[in-house]
């Protein structure tokens, strides 16, 4: 279907030279969003790699936005935040050595504290030392953070190396069609009646020849995440939704399994309701590394 290399400042950089208001890319990695324009203003070496890794440190703190402001962060009785409904975007006030001033605007809800910022430094970091990006191989094991005042907390001393000879490559393939459906159970006795459901379908889509062991049955509101790992919760939920989902190139063989699920409305335990079902196209990936001399970026200018 499609491939996307994940490319850097490189490809940015020209565009953004040229004095554009606005840069529109391709797929290029969230870091360097902002290293980019900071490389630009101070006029940093391509090659400086431990101000290239301390900017890119930056870039990955504002990458997600409001979720160092707070957002994704509330978990009420445990961290609370102020007026999240009204979380506003994160500010980086940058050196030109590349440490930076995280904050937000007065007025804006959220916070940004020690551990916002530390919650956004470690996301979707697998090894800290060698947090491999187009640009540079940054160390963020040294970067060091204090408040430096109400909402405001500076963040200095990452450090990098080298950056990788290859880019990371995300391939998409054709994945057949997503098929999903579900039906509720409420009140008294209502996960009982879910269970129930559940194993009619089971035995249903089992006794439909080759759709054996191609699909999955959820309890939402009872184990739809931990599955058999974890106990139910203590007291029965009185709210249940029995959902059926199954990927395949067979289009019959999906709707087969849509239509048992809505007669659940009918032919499974007493109140059913709330059928909703639907089959959607789907994209099935794959990561793989690629020489960076293989990609050659461009640039397009257009006036308006």
């Amino acid at each position: 279907v499609g491939a996307n290399a994940y490319l850097g400042i490189d490809a940015i950089l020209p565009a953004v030279e040229t004095g554009a208001d606005v840069v529109i890319t391709g797929r290029v990695a969230d870091p360097s969003l902002f290293l980019a324009p900071i490389v630009n203003q101070f006029g940093w070496a391509r090659d400086d790699w431990a101000k290239l890794g301390q900017g890119t440190l930056v870039g990955h703190l504002m990458e997600c936005g409001m979720q160092i402001t707070g957002g994704y962060f509330a978990d009420p009785g445990r961290k609370h935040v102020p007026r999240p409904a009204e979380c506003g975007y994160p500010i980086a006030a940058i050196d030109p050595d590349g440490g930076a001033e995280i904050t937000k605007l007065e007025t804006a809800g959220g916070m940004v504290n020690m551990a916002t910022v530390k919650e956004q430094l470690m996301y979707e970091v697998h090894d800290p030392t060698r947090y491999l990006t187009p640009d540079v191989t940054a160390d963020f094991s040294t970067a060091r953070l204090n408040e430096s005042g109400q909402d405001r907390v500076r963040v200095a001393s990452a450090g990098g190396t080298e950056r990788p000879k290859q880019l990371k490559v995300t391939v998409g393939f054709d994945g057949g069609l997503l098929g999903e459906a579900g039906v509720s159970y409420a009140g008294v006795n209502a996960a009982a009646r879910a269970r129930l459901a559940a194993d009619i379908l089971r035995q249903r889509f089992d006794d439909v020849p080759g759709m054996a062991g191609q699909y999955r049955v959820d309890l939402i509101g009872l184990n739809s995440v931990h599955g058999t790992a974890k106990p139910d919760a203590e007291g029965e939920s009185q709210d249940v939704r029995v959902r059926a989902a199954m990927r395949s190139m067979d289009r019959d063989m999906i709707e087969t399994m849509l239509w048992e699920v809505e007669a659940m409305l009918c032919c499974g335990p007493a109140g059913g309701g709330g059928y909703r079902g639907q089959i959607t196209p789907g994209v099935v990936t794959h990561s793989t590394m690629i020489d960076r001399d293989a990609i050659s970026p461009s640039v397009k200018v257009y006036e308006a």
